[in-house]
């Protein structure tokens, strides 16, 4: 009955620890065995000392799977493509501001009307969400892809396969238009950014300019001139700062801020304040937010300042075991190969494997 109950689902189960090299407590899955040397290898990383040493050999898109070397990924840091070929263009993989899933390039007709009785048809290349639907017609990053009715489909193979090479020519002007359409809106808004900080810097610097003039000078304080000036040349008093604060808060009274608790905190608090549901629908969540800081330099207000978010790359490692490299070999535990496509049996060139397993460290009892 004893053994039953201790092997009953709801009782209490200790985990398993194993004892590296370097006597630190690791569950199995943290857990490296060194072939050489016979030694368990701690994965941890919040232990001192460690028990393996970390490398960054590349890097890769984890959307285009591009590999590139570990400097050029430590000095781009997303995933960007050179957009000044003339050959053969490839978009930069992008992703949506909105839901953060991935994004594409399509080309899509838009109608526009004059007047009441014409309307013309534009083709319009933008950046489009297949999840949330999201567009980069939003936020005005689109080009202009109207070339492309120059060459309809054509019956005549020999015709069709000439202006097929035509439009992927212009489909790859036109991507290249959009990309740097993109970063010249960016770029454009962090411009205002650092103009607004540099205009703040200044002005303190201004002011604490002044303020040590008048310090030296004997002359009044800029913050007691700036106080008597407020209140309008009447004496200092507490009514008239209750009152200068009164109208203060009238001045900002917003209808999305309320000092009430109650109606801050209620369900149904767009509905008590009058807010408008779409307008609410248009303003950032704070992760959109987050995700917009870090490729601008101010906060985006509304949906229409959201643009396509750039794909960060992601690193390959290599582990090496501290106690093989003391000992003068090389320790390697984990050593990722420089392509992450190597090995994928579709390719033309590069066959292999993709995963290899040492069974050796079942004839080994750890100590636990």
């Amino acid at each position: 009955n004893n053994m039953v109950s201790s092997l009953s689902p709801t009782s209490p189960r200790g985990a398993i620890l194993y004892v590296d090299h370097a006597n630190h407590l690791t569950p199995l899955t943290l857990t490296y065995h060194a072939t050489a040397s016979r030694h368990l290898t701690s994965g941890r990383s919040d232990v001192i000392p460690p028990s393996t040493s970390v490398e960054v050999d590349s890097a890769y898109c984890p959307r285009c799977l591009t590999c590139c070397d570990a400097a050029s990924a430590a000095s781009l840091g997303v995933c960007q493509k050179d957009i000044t070929d003339e050959g053969s263009f490839v978009a930069s993989c992008k992703d949506c501001p909105v839901c953060f899933a991935p994004v594409a390039i399509s080309i899509d007709a838009v109608s526009s009307s004059a007047s009441t009785e014409s309307t013309t048809h534009h083709l319009v290349c933008h950046y489009i969400c297949g999840h949330c639907r999201w567009s980069s017609q939003e936020c005005g990053v689109t080009s202009n892809a109207d070339k492309l009715l120059e060459y309809p489909t054509q019956t005549d193979a020999s015709m069709e396969k000439e202006y097929a090479a035509q439009r992927q020519t212009i489909i790859s002007s036109v991507s290249r238009e959009l990309e740097l359409n993109l970063r010249q809106r960016v770029n454009a808004k962090n411009k205002l950014g650092e103009d607004i900080f540099s205009s703040v810097v200044n002005m303190w610097g201004q002011k604490e300019q002044d303020e040590e003039r008048r310090r030296r000078m004997n002359i009044g304080s800029y913050t007691q001139r700036a106080g008597s000036s407020v209140l309008g040349g009447q004496s200092w008093s507490l009514e008239t700062l209750e009152q200068l604060l009164l109208e203060k808060k009238k001045e900002l009274a917003s209808p999305y801020i309320s000092s009430d608790p109650a109606v801050s905190s209620s369900s149904d608090f767009a509905d008590r304040i009058d807010i408008d549901t779409t307008k609410q629908q248009m303003i950032p969540t704070p992760q959109q937010t987050a995700a917009q800081m870090t490729i601008t330099t101010t906060s985006p207000r509304f949906r229409s300042d959201l643009f396509p978010l750039p794909v960060t790359y992601r690193s390959r490692v290599s582990r090496r075991c501290i106690a093989e490299q003391e000992a003068g070999r090389t320790g390697i535990l984990v050593k990722p190969k420089l392509n992450p496509l190597e090995g994928d049996s579709s390719l033309k060139f590069g066959h292999g494997q993709w995963w290899k397993k040492d069974s050796s460290a079942v004839q080994m009892v750890p100590r636990i």
